[in-house]
């Protein structure tokens, strides 16, 4: 049964890749799986949940982090070439040189459409109604956050609410829409999630309730301080937040929220599922294999140097530390007391010149299989200290005092650290400066400095573009999207 299951979930992502990565929307159903063979068992159903999830993984290799996090300056040049990184770090983003685009996410999208519109048609048995119900509400979720990732990187994007069946391609060539027409049609899945959700069950690499009151909540923080909702859409945020069910809790050694052995740990509310068993290749290692140090990084200091510091390295060419960016502590300004420091990055010096330095991201650093380093730890997308800085974030724009949740994260990491209540300027600024260093590369930071409206602290960043270009090959394959202003 787990095989057919397996199967089905491989298969059904190779349909959304066939129907959304390749054309950008200019889409062709070419699968011999189709409604007439599939979608009439329970098991059919958990198998496209399945596919789903595998669909937005393959989103979190390395997607996610650029989308969200690459432009904020955590990143510099490594010690090898950078390869197409250095765009982003360096925000020299054009049409032509991005190679992130939203084809991806619509691979989400269309795996979504499919179980919307099918699932409802699967007659399920009395005692496992819920399932389905929660299968309505995984998807509808999974399509908002998906939604939610396009419009805060390219602004408004073309809504798709029906799966490619078939080769009608002009039926799929359609315009964007406007960013107040996506965000509103966002509100409107996680409602219908909401609506959907049998119960408060959380197994934590899959979506739940909490996890969609927590999206709730960032997306009305996002529009309210982003599209004008004011007051309106903070209390919203607020609201979602409060609505979350008991359970998820700080852990009290920042680290441990990391730890390989430690996944699924009481303070994640979602995280997207890495395992050595059912990733057998090391193209689907996390983000972390740009950016971890390795054996043959760094001539200038020795393996057992390096071992102390950041561990059991591996080896194997290709993820045993490229190091092609590295994390730039410059952009940080961590206590000598914070323990997030440590467990963020470590900086290896050379004996010889202590001056010549390679830093390493500690965070997603995965295991060894045998001699090899995979990087095969869980990806975070919601986790309960996350949650806490939305929460000090949302009641600071209320003019309510944040005091509480603010001492909670920082006191975590530094027990001498305090929060002070000053003016709402100024709670922002150490609002914004705690999530920099608490949600450090977890492709965060450059929606939060957007959110801020702090992108201008990004050096790189004069003269730049917020939104992210649509690439040249997205245009030429649907005419009707229009390209961002600047590109």
């Amino acid at each position: 049964m787990k095989n057919k299951y397996i199967l089905y979930s491989i298969l059904f992502a190779c349909l959304s890749l066939l129907n959304s990565c390749a054309d950008d929307l200019n889409l062709e159903s070419e699968s011999v799986i189709t409604s007439d063979v599939f979608w009439k068992t329970e098991d059919d159903a958990k198998a496209a949940i399945n596919g789903l999830y595998f669909n937005f993984r393959t989103q979190t290799q390395q997607n996610y982090y650029l989308l969200g996090g690459a432009r904020s300056a955590e990143i510099k040049g490594g010690n090898q070439s950078p390869l197409t990184l250095a765009n982003y770090y360096n925000n020299n983003l054009t049409a032509q040189n991005v190679d992130v685009d939203w084809a991806g996410l619509y691979t989400v999208v269309q795996q979504a459409n499919l179980i919307l519109k099918y699932v409802p048609t699967i007659q399920f048995s009395p005692s496992t109604l819920n399932e389905q119900k929660r299968y309505l509400a995984q998807a509808y979720t999974m399509r908002a956050l998906a939604y939610f990732i396009m419009a805060r990187s390219w602004g408004g994007v073309p809504i798709v609410t029906t799966p490619t069946e078939n080769t009608n391609q002009n039926e799929y060539i359609v315009p964007r829409n406007t960013l107040a027409e996506t965000f509103a049609f966002i509100k409107s899945d996680i409602d219908l999630a909401l609506a959907n959700f049998p119960d408060a069950n959380n197994n934590k690499v899959q979506l739940s309730k909490s996890a969609a009151y927590a999206l709730k909540a960032d997306v009305n923080l996002w529009t309210a301080k982003q599209l004008a909702g004011g007051a309106t859409d903070l209390n919203i945020a607020l609201d979602a937040i409060n609505a979350i069910a008991a359970g998820p809790a700080l852990l009290p050694n920042y680290k441990d929220v990391f730890n390989y052995a430690n996944k699924g740990n009481n303070e994640v509310l979602f995280a997207v599922r890495y395992s050595l068993t059912d990733v057998p290749s090391n193209l689907s290692d996390n983000w972390n294999s740009f950016m971890y140090v390795g054996p043959n990084d760094y001539s200038g200091a020795t393996t057992a140097e390096a071992i102390a510091m950041f561990g059991t390295l591996g080896s194997g060419s290709g993820n045993a530390g490229i190091s092609r960016v590295q994390p730039d502590p410059a952009r940080f300004n961590f206590a000598a007391t914070d323990a997030r420091k440590g467990a963020t990055y470590l900086t290896l010096r050379n004996t010889a010149n202590t001056a010549d330095v390679v830093t390493g991201l500690m965070k997603y650093n995965g295991t060894v299989d045998g001699t090899l380093r995979r990087f095969t730890s869980d990806i975070i997308i919601y986790r309960w200290a996350d949650i806490l800085l939305m929460k000090a974030e949302i009641k600071n724009a209320l003019g309510q005092d944040p005091t509480l949740e603010m001492n909670q994260v920082m006191q975590r990491a530094d027990a001498t650290a305090a929060f002070t209540n000053s003016s709402q300027a100024a709670n922002d600024d150490v609002i914004l400066k705690e999530r920099l260093k608490e949600l450090a590369f977890e492709g965060k930071s450059w929606w939060d400095l957007v959110r801020f409206n702090k992108t201008a602290t990004v050096p790189s960043m004069a003269g730049k573009q917020i939104v992210f270009p649509i690439s040249q090959n997205t245009i030429n394959y649907n005419p009707k999207v229009t390209q961002n202003p600047g590109y």
